[in-house]
C-alpha cells in the first residue's frame, strides 16, 4: 500500500512539473467587488491586468514576492485578467504555462460599458494595469505600473 502512495504521489509531482493547465475561475466584477470589501482581516492586493499589456507582464514578478514577505499575515494577491473571455483558452491559460504568477488567477468578466471601472475607483480610467487594495473598508488605488517597494509600503500602511 505504502508503494502504491508513494508512485501515486511521484507521478502527481511529474504532471505537475509538466506544466498541467490551471483551472481559471470566471467572476463577474460585481463578485469580485463583494469579496474583496467584505469585512475580514484578510488585506486583498487586486492586480488588474492582461497578457496583451506589457506594464502589466513586467509587474508580474513584484507580485510573486509578496507571499514570502507576509507569510504569517493575511495577505490575499488576486490577479484579474482582463483579456476577453473567449481568450481564455487560446491566450491566457497558454501564458500561465510559459509563466510564473504565483497566485489565484481569475477571469473578471464586465458588464458591458466602463461603469464597472468607476464602482472600482472614482479615480480610475481604465487604463491598465492597476491595483487596488482593500483592508475592512480602507481602499488603496494605484493605476500604472507599480514595483515591489512600492506595494510592500501600501499593505504596510493598513496593517
Amino acid at each position: 500500500m505504502f508503494r502504491l502512495i508513494s508512485i501515486l504521489l511521484l507521478l502527481s509531482f511529474f504532471f505537475v512539473s509538466m506544466g498541467q493547465t490551471r483551472i481559471i475561475k470566471d467572476v463577474p466584477v460585481a463578485d469580485l467587488k463583494k469579496r474583496v470589501e467584505a469585512a475580514s482581516d484578510t488585506i486583498f492586493v487586486v492586480n488588474f491586468w492582461a497578457t496583451w499589456c506589457q506594464p502589466c507582464v513586467k509587474e508580474i514578478p513584484e507580485f510573486n514576492k509578496i507571499p514570502e514577505t507576509y507569510q504569517q499575515k493575511p495577505v490575499k494577491v488576486i490577479m484579474a485578467n482582463l483579456d476577453f473571455p473567449n481568450q481564455k483558452e487560446s491566450r491566457v491559460l497558454p501564458f500561465l504555462q510559459n509563466n510564473t504568477v504565483t497566485h489565484e488567477v481569475i477571469m473578471v468578466i464586465t458588464p458591458r460599458g466602463g461603469d464597472w471601472i468607476n464602482s472600482m475607483d472614482d479615480s480610475w480610467s481604465g487604463a491598465i494595469p492597476a491595483t487596488i487594495i482593500w483592508h475592512n473598508g480602507q481602499k488603496y488605488f494605484h493605476e500604472g505600473e507599480t514595483h515591489y517597494e512600492e506595494i510592500r509600503a501600501w499593505i504596510d500602511s493598513t496593517l
